[in-house]
């Protein structure tokens, strides 16, 4: 063997020595790492798991996993831990166990649900499952102060073609029948005009003084009977009012209804008292319908008038013509 062949073959030799010896070393150092680790047992979920999924659903979608001891077990824990993992199974679970976590995973998923969206690895806790009560947000908690909720139901003609959703704003319209010759007939009685105008009375306001007899500027009594009695009016009675509920759809939990009409629906609103009282007086006696108001802010309320049916076919004119034909025919 030459004296190269025999450099080399010692250089070989030493090199493995060396790194047996590195072995060794690190081997050492990772188990004295490893002694100052303590893992548990938990469990994790290997996929994401949806809100309000059931306990029974949510079974497959976990499974036992480990996790840092330090992590896991501290004061006023909830997170389910099975005791000390590996090699320290068999060690004082009170130093490398968790006997104060809970543990039972059937007991957790059992008749409730997910309380909120669980994502894959995300570790299980105690309340990571709910009663499906505890998921529910009350719709009062939703109501601003000052405000309270009123609500009607409404066809899907008189609702915008029900596609009024949670959280949009609307005007209310109401259309009624009026009869305004009835309060010409109450200031025309002694004993009413007394009942309801005393109070006008003792504060120095003129009350309505009684017509006084003129034959010469009597009406035909048969122009009085032709004139109607009653007159149909429409007007919008309240604006930018916001609706907090469709049905089970509410603002602070909406369904994805999408773009489909829902048909027949209780619409809840939230007002003030005062407008609660007109909604209710509306829904009692007259026809109720929602406008649908745009999404932005471009909405400018303005002063609603009354629609009566001379807005549309000019019918006074008529009248005023053709009473102008009996006056000049007497």
């Amino acid at each position: 063997m030459g004296r190269r062949t025999l450099v080399l073959v010692i250089a070989v030799l030493l090199a493995g020595i060396s790194g047996f010896a590195l072995y060794q070393y690190l081997t050492n150092v990772e188990d004295d790492i490893r002694s100052d680790i303590s893992e548990v047992i938990v469990y994790r979920a290997v996929q994401d798991i949806p809100a309000r999924t059931a306990g029974i659903d949510a079974e497959p979608s976990i499974a036992e996993s480990t996790a840092l001891r330090q992590n896991v077990v501290f004061e006023g824990s909830s997170i389910l831990c099975l005791g000390a993992a590996g090699d320290n199974a068999s060690k004082d679970p009170n130093e490398y166990g968790c006997p104060r976590n809970p543990s039972d995973l059937a007991s957790v998923l059992d008749g409730n649900v997910a309380a909120g969206p669980i994502a894959a690895g995300q570790l299980i806790a105690q309340d990571s499952f709910v009663d499906v009560a505890d998921t529910e947000t009350r719709l009062n908690e939703s109501i601003a102060e000052g405000k309270v909720a009123i609500s009607m139901l409404l066809d899907a003609p008189d609702a915008s073609g029900s596609f009024i959703r949670p959280g949009d704003n609307v005007n209310i319209l109401a259309s009624t029948e009026v009869s305004p010759f009835d309060f010409l007939q109450l200031v025309s009685n002694d004993e009413l005009r007394d009942l309801f105008f005393e109070e006008l009375v003792e504060e120095g306001i003129e009350t309505p003084e009684e017509p006084v007899d003129n034959p010469e500027d009597e009406t035909p009594t048969n122009l009085l009977d032709a004139l109607p009695t009653t007159y149909a009016i429409t007007e919008t009675i309240l604006q930018e009012i916001q609706v907090i509920a469709v049905g089970p759809d509410t603002r602070v939990a909406p369904l994805a209804t999408g773009l489909e009409p829902q048909g027949a629906q209780v619409y809840v609103f939230e007002v003030t008292p005062q407008q609660a009282e007109i909604i209710e007086f509306a829904k009692q006696y007259t026809t109720v319908a929602l406008s649908l108001l745009p999404a932005d802010s471009t909405y400018v309320p303005y002063d609603a008038q009354p629609v009566v049916v001379d807005d549309l076919f000019g019918l006074l004119d008529r009248i005023a013509a053709e009473v102008g034909l009996v006056l000049n025919a007497e």
